[in-house]
């Protein structure tokens, strides 16, 4: 076939046509390959319901409503010698306001939606010979690090994933943070505290029978301050005190046993503050939409603030002009090669 000058489709061809030929908006398309490389549940359902046209009906509805009034400003400056409002400006502001509110809400589940389609790294930090590795393992349900009572033992990040409740999580288990003259150990505690860096949720693992209350406090407090950080206190199969005084934001297991890592999971979870209830609502999960909306949102601040400051109308029409150039970038009626060709390259 290709002898005969056949050529193999491009990557996302056939959706790029379907996009063409105005069978699908651009955001659908875009939701045709998160759909191909969705690996969760919560990813293929937020895929779906953008592919059905969830995210884009709703964005197209506001535009399609300041399309309108857009339509009446820019009627007033064909007779603005006569000094006539064809724009209701107080309806003008109350519609603002509703797409103000609209879109901040879109723009805010791109969090969720992040985390739904990318995942969470979670990195398993502690002293030596905390346990972390054990965790590792009983989380993953497979020896994927090597437990030693040796500490130190771990010298590199140890990662693998798994789905907890259909969201995607990256453990990384790294290597124990203390004081140490060995060159290889003090190389795994840099990437360690690198790793911390880079993670959205932190296991502070801690054994609750070599560390004090003061001591815990002490080591939670010089992690990153911008992180959520669950502290867990292991080893409680050898308990030889009270574990009250570590608080009551602890959650307490036994690796050794494997007891209480449901707990923990379920902890994951909840720290995400992931309400089920609002997958069935449009959720982002495009940083390409997510930018557009930011930009929506800037503009419709400039133009309440002209508003407020009564601007004349060929001022407000240039922001409301932004915010409707913003939003047909998103669905693809306002497009061009360039966008066009890094979206579908990806496929």
């Amino acid at each position: 076939l290709i002898a005969i000058g056949v050529r193999p489709a491009d990557p996302g061809e056939f959706t790029l046509r379907a996009f063409m030929n105005g069978k699908l908006d651009l955001s659908q398309a875009e939701a045709v390959s998160d759909l191909i490389v969705s690996e969760t549940e919560a990813a293929h359902h937020a895929a779906l319901f953008q592919m059905r046209g969830g995210f884009s009906n709703r964005i197209k509805e506001l535009r399609g409503r300041l399309l309108q009034f857009t339509s009446l400003i820019e009627l007033e400056l064909d007779f603005a010698e006569e000094d006539v409002e064809f724009a209701n400006r107080e309806l003008l502001s109350k519609l603002l306001d509703e797409i103000k509110s609209e879109v901040q809400k879109l723009a805010e589940s791109f969090k969720l939606g992040n985390v739904i389609k990318e995942g969470v790294n979670v990195v398993i930090a502690g002293r030596p010979n905390a346990g972390k590795s054990t965790l590792l393992n009983n989380i993953l349900n497979e020896e994927r690090a090597i437990v030693s009572e040796i500490p130190g033992t771990t010298r590199d990040a140890i990662e693998d994933v798994i789905t907890i409740e259909s969201i995607r999580f990256r453990f990384i288990d790294t290597a124990g943070i203390r004081a140490t003259t060995d060159e290889l150990e003090n190389i795994g505690i840099s990437r360690t505290l690198e790793k911390l860096k880079e993670a959205q949720l932190i296991i502070y693992l801690f054994d609750v029978n070599t560390i004090s209350a003061k001591e815990l406090q002490e080591d939670l407090n010089s992690l990153p301050a911008d992180k959520i950080i669950i502290p867990v206190g292991n080893k409680i199969d050898l308990l030889k005190g009270p574990l009250g005084k570590f608080g009551n934001d602890v959650i307490f297991i036994s690796g050794k046993k494997n007891e209480n890592i449901d707990a923990l999971k379920s902890a994951l979870i909840r720290h995400l503050h992931i309400d089920q209830k609002q997958t069935n609502d449009p959720i982002v999960t495009n940083i390409r939409h997510f930018n557009a909306l930011q930009r929506i949102l800037n503009s419709i601040r400039s133009v309440k603030s002209g508003m407020a400051s009564n601007m004349t109308s060929d001022f407000l029409v240039i922001d409301i002009r932004r915010a409707l150039h913003e939003m047909g970038e998103i669905t693809g009626e306002i497009t061009t090669d360039e966008i066009l060709g890094n979206i579908f390259s990806k496929f």
